[in-house]
């Protein structure tokens, strides 16, 4: 099952949300778990009032065990808790002086996070050269780059990603927002949109657990949000919008 980082490059454009939804969208029978591993610290346990631990911090003490132990034992289920609804989340705490230690673990051992049968998402938060985001990502299957449809995050996005091509093993870029197109993203950046997640804060709010609208799944943030899980767990074998590294 695939390893899935869901990163940024700053601003702010979503990326805990944006894991949350696709983790929660993954299609069935096959079971996701989300991580925090946004070395600044994580939101999902202010958000739903929920306690770190267990969480990333006994996950990472697993990385010292040995390999075949650990893809035997997926301790990542088991450091993970259950939010109403059924999601399983691996959380981190909420600062980054007891955060990051931890995530630069997970980076340097990122088998840990995987678990047989199950599919992992990964929230990387900001990735910058060098950091833990930047390993989490070499080590994915897949690793999405998200960024809001802003002229500021498109350049920065730009610059970026001749590096993150020749770091990661496929890339794919997941727009939040709807100034302009797909098309005008594409010829601005080079490379294709795998998915818009428009903005929509009701959806939001619900998976912060702020709301509970009627049909939250026909909500268009989550509905977003299945056409990316649906196309991630057809093509993570192969390349479609997701762009394979050349060797």
């Amino acid at each position: 099952m695939p390893l899935i980082v869901v990163f940024s490059l700053g601003g702010a454009p979503g990326v805990t949300t944006a894991s949350l939804a696709l983790a929660a969208a993954w299609p069935e029978p096959v079971p996701s778990v989300l991580v925090e591993a946004d070395a600044s610290g994580g939101d999902l346990a202010a958000w739903r009032r929920m306690p770190t631990a267990p969480g990333v911090a006994e996950l990472a003490a697993t990385a010292r065990t040995d390999e075949s132990a650990i893809a035997a034992a997926a301790p990542v289920l088991g450091c993970a808790q259950v939010l109403a609804g059924g999601q399983r989340v691996c959380l981190a705490p909420a600062t980054a002086d007891r955060a990051a230690g931890a995530i630069d673990l997970l980076a340097r051992h990122p088998e840990v996070l995987r678990a047989p049968g199950a599919v992992g998402v990964v929230d990387a938060g900001r990735l910058a050269p060098r950091s833990p985001a930047a390993h989490l990502a070499a080590a994915a299957d897949v690793a999405l780059l998200v960024v809001a449809d802003d002229l500021a995050q498109l350049k920065r996005a730009q610059a970026a990603l001749p590096a993150l091509r020749t770091g990661v093993e496929k890339l794919g870029l997941v727009v939040t927002g709807a100034r302009t197109s797909d098309a005008q993203v594409q010829e601005e950046l080079g490379t294709p949109v795998l998915q818009r997640i428009p903005t929509d804060p009701r959806s939001a709010a619900f998976l912060r657990g702020e709301s509970s609208p009627a049909r939250p799944h026909r909500r268009p943030l989550l509905r977003s949000a299945h056409r990316l899980a649906d196309e991630l767990a057809s093509t993570a074998p192969q390349a479609s919008a997701v762009e394979v590294r050349r060797g």
